[in-house]
């Protein structure tokens, strides 16, 4: 999915909720540092810019694959209504691509059935997004900041002192991918501000959450070692946590 590595950890944490997921780093072989791709990203003689730019937009994305948000919840509510046999692509597994072939006549039946492969890739993708990925700042309060649920309140992102959501959300979107001249910041093309940024092949394996981020900066990666650090570190839920948790899922 990411191309070849050189070493990857994950370590799995359990929420308050006893919910388990995954928090994970992958180091690509042969990867440059922070300076040299910097470097190398300014440099107006290669094309290292714009193999990056390419590799990254292979790998994430920040949007829907088949249209917009609009567009992909009316699909999908359209879907749901006209199948009776449809199922949720959360509780079902991947289909494996049928062999690919490129050789572009209209009568090959490789390249046809790829193709349907392919398009129900995108819409699997998408649905399971739409499900799983688009944040919601108002759980359990209304606009106008009122309670409205207490149990859903107190897992709200926007829980907090500051009253902001802490998940950053709406991100900030780009039509295309912009790099800095001054400096090499990259900013990647990112069409939905309420949708994290995600790998649509591992969304499909998942089939779930997934959140997916390039680090490019010194001070990116040594945000995220430390980051990854601290639930490497963290000590298990305490006894008393736990019963509390499980009292509550059965209270509700």
């Amino acid at each position: 999915l990411f191309g070849p590595t050189s070493g990857y950890y994950c370590t799995v944490e359990q929420q308050g909720r006893l919910a388990l997921h995954l928090h994970g780093l992958i180091f690509n072989r042969k990867t440059l540092s922070p300076q040299e791709i910097r470097d190398k990203i300014l440099d107006p003689a290669s094309s290292f810019q714009s193999q990056l730019v390419s590799f990254l937009e292979s790998v994430r994305i920040g949007e829907f694959l088949t249209g917009s948000h609009a567009y992909v919840k009316e699909t999908i509510a359209s879907q749901t209504k006209s199948n009776p046999n449809y199922v949720s692509p959360e509780r079902t597994l991947p289909t494996p691509p049928p062999p690919y072939c490129d050789c572009g006549t209209s009568d090959c039946h490789k390249c046809s059935t790829f193709i349907q492969w392919f398009e129900q890739f995108k819409l699997t993708v998408d649905d399971l997004l739409l499900k799983s990925n688009v944040h919601d700042c108002f759980r359990g309060i209304s606009p106008d900041g009122s309670v409205l649920n207490q149990d859903k309140f107190e897992t709200s992102c926007l829980n907090n002192v500051h009253k902001k959501c802490k998940a950053r959300f709406p991100r900030e979107c780009f039509q295309q991918t912009l790099v800095d001249p001054e400096n090499g910041h990259i900013n990647l093309k990112k069409l939905e501000e309420w949708l994290n940024d995600i790998s649509p092949g591992l969304t499909y394996l998942v089939r779930g959450n997934t959140d997916v981020s390039s680090i490019l900066s010194g001070t990116a990666i040594k945000s995220a070692v430390i980051y990854i650090a601290d639930y490497i570190t963290k000590t298990g839920l305490k006894t008393h946590v736990v019963f509390d948790s499980i009292k509550t899922i059965f209270d509700k």
